[in-house]
């Protein structure tokens, strides 16, 4: 099941077989519930406990089946999912619920339908602040500043933002060549399928508002906000800020990240034109990655000089436990699959991904291979 979009919500992931999508992509290890709940410990004044001042609300915004909250189930007695699709809500309420019996936990569960940047109208109006918001890999496709705006007004003084999120995985111990494969197949595979599913579903939109045929500019489609979003900085969330009026003691975690996101040059190459900007970044900051002609691919970073950078490395940190693994091909295609859009497939993708197949062949005899994943998490505690 590859990934899709509500026809009547337009939000993607929106009607995804969540358990084909948990098969493809790499769970998140106890290493990064640690870091999280370490940090919002320090800012309680009780240890943690379900129901426990500071330990009662956790909020997961955009939340597809509710899997990220399950680190979290242990330590708090309410669990409230929020996501826009209704399909996700109702797999969300069949997995938590088998997930909580078969781990004999008893929490409350609730269910909201919302956008990211509107989560906390289903929060607010109730007096149910949260303790803990998480976002997980799910804030490119949520405009950063509101998603900042929502989580500050759903939290309780002293409660945690949590946002993580992971990208595209490196291969220690492989050729150059091995690498390049992978990335022209991801390039030919998906993001090429994306592009033009985004470019035909906009056309269609015109065309349905009686606006003029005219060619659509990817960059300013929704594909080009959350290509934006993800290449902008060092890491997939330095486009998301952390306002000073509303939170205190930012952390941003690296965990794996080269200096350059990954894969920035397959995006380079289709994102030629200008994208609109974020915001302020970190005076003397990373410049805008920019694209051929000018075009920038990435917004500007919203790091600022109060944010505490940490960096892990996989074999070096503790913090950085589960992040690297071995996956044999089938897995690999599997992930694959939870990026492309249904219904497009062309011969030039089915030759890059017989040719990856091909080089995986050669230089894995043993049928697996080692993945290092980058993943990124930003925190905060609420004024």
């Amino acid at each position: 099941m590859a990934a899709s979009v509500d026809p009547k919500t337009k939000t993607t992931y929106a009607t995804t077989d969540w358990n084909h999508y948990q098969q493809g992509r790499p769970p998140y290890p106890p290493s990064l519930t640690d870091i999280i709940l370490n940090y919002h410990r320090r800012h309680q004044q009780s240890d943690n406990g379900p129901g426990q001042p500071g330990w009662d609300r956790l909020v997961d915004i955009g939340a597809g089946s509710g899997v990220a909250s399950t680190n979290f189930m242990p330590s708090f007695k309410t669990i409230h999912i929020s996501d826009p699709s209704p399909s996700n809500l109702d797999q969300a309420r069949s997995f938590l619920t088998d997930y909580a019996r078969r781990h004999d936990l008893d929490p409350v569960l609730e269910y909201s339908q919302s956008t990211g940047e509107e989560a906390h109208t289903h929060i607010v109006p109730s007096n149910q602040y949260a303790d803990l918001a998480i976002c997980a890999t799910a804030a490119h496709f949520i405009d950063p500043d509101g998603l900042a705006a929502s989580i500050a007004r759903l939290l309780r003084p002293g409660g945690t933002l949590a946002v993580f999120s992971y990208w595209m995985p490196a291969f220690p111990g492989r050729s150059q060549r091995f690498a390049d494969t992978f990335t022209n197949a991801f390039d030919k595979v998906v993001v090429r399928a994306l592009v033009a599913k985004e470019l035909a579903a906009t056309t269609t939109a015109k065309a349905g508002a009686g606006e003029e045929a005219a060619a659509v500019d990817v960059s300013r489609t929704r594909l080009g906000d959350v290509v934006r979003r993800r290449m902008t900085g060092q890491g997939v969330l330095d486009s998301l800020p952390v306002p000073e009026e509303w939170f205190a003691d930012p952390v941003r975690v690296y965990i794996n990240a080269p200096r350059e996101i990954p894969l920035t040059s397959v995006f380079r190459k289709i994102f030629a034109s200008a994208l609109p900007g974020s915001g302020p970044g970190r005076e003397g900051g990373e410049e805008e990655r920019h694209g051929p002609g000018g075009g920038r691919i990435g917004g500007i970073p919203r790091l600022s000089e109060r944010d505490e950078i940490v960096r892990y490395e996989t074999g070096s940190h503790p913090e950085a436990d589960g992040w690297e693994f071995e996956a044999d091909k089938k897995w690999l295609a599997t992930f694959f699959d939870t990026i492309r859009p249904p219904g497009v497939e062309s011969d030039e993708a089915r030759e890059a991904y017989a040719h990856w197949e091909s080089v995986f062949d050669e230089e894995c005899p043993s049928g697996r291979v080692r993945i290092n994943w980058p993943a990124y998490l930003v925190l905060a505690s609420r004024k």
